[in-house]
């Protein structure tokens, strides 16, 4: 979870080197693998048939030769979907694109599987077997979603990153749970934001009264002052990140809606 602009997606394209680090480490266990499901279907690869599309998720050195067509397979059921192998990827719904892409990052078999808005093209039935998918799965799974509900369905713990701080907070606990520990955070935040504010407007008032007085009042008057900006500013952070963090918090079937209307030219 986070604001907008905290860096959700960054890190996930982090653990997948597909964005490189300015400074610090990147630091993978030995012998753990990352595989990301996309959310679209690279243009490159929508003129490919399915067979050069699973084969182009190898590198050379792992090319499975004969054994490919068998983990196509598998695959493809593990999404429940059908696709004969000399079939171009275009011809696929956006549906059907999407559990390519998730067939896609399993056929590596990797430890770690990143998702990210996994839920974007799949209608009710491919959420299902998502999310069982999920469940089963002995992987390690991070997901980043705005379907509240598909979330809640699996989740276990929470990584909160704060826009404001540059802190990664860590919560053990179902979508929910977590979400109820957030808002009693905001309330206590709005609680300090009107102490800090009646406190700073004191802090003014008595500056003003000071600064009148003149000699070495004046000095404390501005002291005051920087004490008043100090809370005002504190202040103004705080409610942004209510804000933003408000925003996050559209319901499911809000941002279902707002996918099924019709957007204007």
């Amino acid at each position: 979870m986070g604001q907008n602009g905290s860096g959700k997606s960054s890190i996930l394209k982090l653990l997948t080197n597909d964005l490189q680090v300015g400074s610090g480490k990147i630091n993978l266990t030995k012998g753990e693998t990352v595989s990301t499901a996309k959310q679209t279907m690279p243009l490159e690869m929508r003129e490919r048939s399915v067979r050069d599309f699973f084969h182009g998720q190898f590198g050379k050195r792992d090319d499975p030769g004969f054994k490919l067509e068998g983990m196509i397979a598998k695959v493809l059921k593990s999404v429940n979907l059908v696709a004969p192998l000399e079939r171009e990827i275009k011809s696929f719904s956006g549906g059907q694109q999407a559990r390519l892409l998730l067939a896609a990052a399993l056929i590596t078999k990797p430890s770690v599987l990143l998702l990210d808005e996994p839920t974007n093209n799949l209608d009710k039935v491919g959420i299902e077997h998502l999310r069982e998918l999920i469940e089963d799965t002995d992987q390690t799974c991070m997901v980043i979603s705005h379907d509240e509900d598909f979330l809640n369905s699996f989740t276990d713990s929470v990584l909160y990153l704060d826009v404001h701080s540059k802190k990664v907070e860590m919560y053990d606990g179902d979508y929910f749970f977590v979400k109820s520990e957030i808002d009693k955070r905001i309330k206590k935040e709005n609680s300090d934001n009107k102490r800090r504010e009646k406190e700073a407007q004191k802090k003014k008032d008595q500056a003003a009264k000071f600064a009148g007085k003149g000699g070495g009042m004046r000095k404390v008057a501005k002291t005051m002052r920087k004490v008043a900006d100090k809370l005002a500013d504190e202040v103004v952070a705080v409610r942004q990140e209510v804000s933003e963090r408000s925003e996050a918090k559209r319901t499911a079937s809000e941002v279902s809606r707002e996918r099924s209307e019709p957007r204007a030219k």
